[in-house]
């Protein structure tokens, strides 16, 4: 099961690529982690994965080892959670991700309660989002994204305005969410939140500098640090 990357090239302009001839394969059903600089491509791929933009060449193939090749259902949490809110009520903001598939009324809401109470937010549900802190927002976009089931979940730098407790919860969230056999993309600069992952991808201007374990990345670049990361 995996997704592979075949050729694939990608520009913002028509006189630059980011992406040029791209070969990558990344496993799912498990947690991967794409490293790398500002500007390394690290959005950009997780966006031309997601389908949110399209290669200006080249083909992007999903395998699930039974002979589908379907492309998922994809979830995608932004850096900013305020970047994909829409509404100023929390019920209707989650709700909003149902009426964008089509599911009846009558199913919704009973769908929505679960998931505000899933994210500790149901008490809160006719404030406004900005009415919330970093991490409630997090959990309320999370929310949002998982009432949908998507099998694959790309999360873009999602601890960047949380502080210590919320990313805890959210580590936790994303682990539990393996379970459940969705597939985790985590796009990060934080080297400690490596080892949480079973993959790692790295990028280095547009090109993959490595792919593999997680824990074997971790004792080839970090051998000192090592005993400080924890999975």
């Amino acid at each position: 099961m995996s997704i592979k990357l075949l050729d694939v090239s990608f520009g913002y302009d028509s006189y630059t690529h980011l992406f040029y001839h791209l070969n990558l394969t990344i496993p799912m059903c498990c947690w991967v982690t794409i490293i790398g600089d500002c500007g390394s491509g690290k959005t950009t791929l997780a966006k031309l994965i997601a389908g949110i933009l399209t290669p200006v060449s080249g083909d992007i193939i999903f395998s699930w080892g039974d002979g589908n090749s379907q492309k998922p259902e994809f979830g995608y949490l932004f850096q900013n959670p305020d970047d994909q809110f829409v509404h100023f009520n929390i019920e209707r903001e989650v709700a909003f991700s149902l009426e964008n598939v089509g599911i009846a009324r009558d199913e919704m809401f009973p769908r929505v309660e679960e998931s505000l109470k899933n994210a500790n937010l149901w008490n809160r549900r006719n404030d406004s989002p900005n009415n919330l802190s970093g991490g409630e927002k997090q959990r309320l976009a999370l929310a949002g994204m998982l009432i949908t089931e998507p099998k694959v979940l790309i999360l873009d730098e999602p601890t960047s305005f949380l502080d210590i407790i919320a990313q805890a919860e959210l580590y936790k969230v994303t682990k539990a969410l393996l379970d459940e056999k969705v597939s985790i993309i985590w796009i990060t600069q934080e080297p400690n939140e490596i080892n949480m992952s079973d993959y790692v991808v790295k990028l280095e201007r547009g090109k993959v500098s490595h792919c593999g374990k997680s824990a074997d990345y971790v004792r080839r670049y970090f051998p000192r640090r090592n005993s400080k990361f924890e999975k």
